[in-house]
């Protein structure tokens, strides 16, 4: 019977632990690594609806991007939201691993998923600080120049993201595009970052009111995407990876993407 660990050792050597940001928290977040494990369930959020699935098709291990445990609990009880999932969770023997900055910047990982996605080529890391293939973010060149206008359509269509946004003039065109997955609107060393790699346009989520000005002011387009659908998009593919991974190591699990995890602001 396959262990809990075995799927987890799948995970770390496709994306290995050691390439998360400091102030990352990766790993296994609840459980017994030497559980029985029979069925993977992989979402984006480890959300109530994503623990009462798993709980429903009787899988054994969530393995989740975001984390479920961010920062220090200082109490666990069924009074939070935390709490409740994490006691319900225990007591159903379902472990939780997560894979978060790691899974981002990892070669097949999340960001050169989506960089690909948006019809991206000669794709590199902005911050190549692991290797050349592999690090924070991705950058490339549009098989074709688009306006910014037609760059945030194409965003939108493969995302199906209705709240893709323009920062900067919509008739400026675009070249080269950075692409960081998630949050990556909530600093302006970004912005630069992208444009010391000739990117005209960064494509990215959670804009700060002051990033979006800094863009603004220096001419530069930020496509503005959903976290939510920059990430859950991955969510398939990861089921994909693990689910190949295993058969090649004759670790007998099925792996299945939550059908239950909506997005937060639709």
């Amino acid at each position: 019977m396959p262990k809990v660990k075995d799927v987890i050792s799948i995970l770390q050597d496709f994306a290995p632990e050691q390439y998360i940001y400091d102030y990352d928290n990766v790993g296994l977040m609840i459980g017994n690594p030497d559980a029985d494990v029979t069925k993977v369930l992989c979402s984006l959020d480890v959300t109530t609806e994503v623990v009462n699935e798993a709980i429903e098709i009787g899988a054994e291990l969530i393995v989740s991007h975001h984390p479920l445990i961010f920062t220090p609990l200082k109490e666990l009880t069924a009074s939070t939201n935390l709490g409740d999932k994490i006691i319900k969770l225990i007591k159903n023997g379902i472990s939780v691993y997560s894979a978060h900055t790691n899974l981002d910047f990892v070669s097949g990982g999340i960001n050169e998923y989506v960089a690909k996605l948006f019809g991206l080529v000669d794709i590199n890391p902005i911050d190549s600080y692991i290797s050349n293939s592999e690090g924070f973010g991705r950058v490339g060149n549009l098989a074709k120049p688009l306006t910014a206008l037609e760059l945030s359509e194409v965003v939108k269509q493969k995302l199906n993201d209705r709240l893709v946004n323009v920062i900067g003039k919509v008739d400026n065109v675009i070249s080269r595009a950075a692409v960081i997955n998630g949050s990556g609107g909530g600093d302006i060393a970004y912005v630069d970052m992208a444009i010391k790699q000739g990117a005209n346009a960064l494509i990215t989520g959670e804009v700060k009111h002051h990033v979006a000005i800094y863009a603004k002011e220096n001419n530069f387009n930020i496509i503005e995407m959903q976290h939510y659908t920059s990430e859950r998009i991955y969510v398939f593919e990861l089921v994909k990876i693990l689910q190949n991974l295993a058969i090649e190591r004759n670790v007998d699990v099925k792996v299945f993407a939550s059908k239950k995890e909506v997005n937060p602001r639709n």
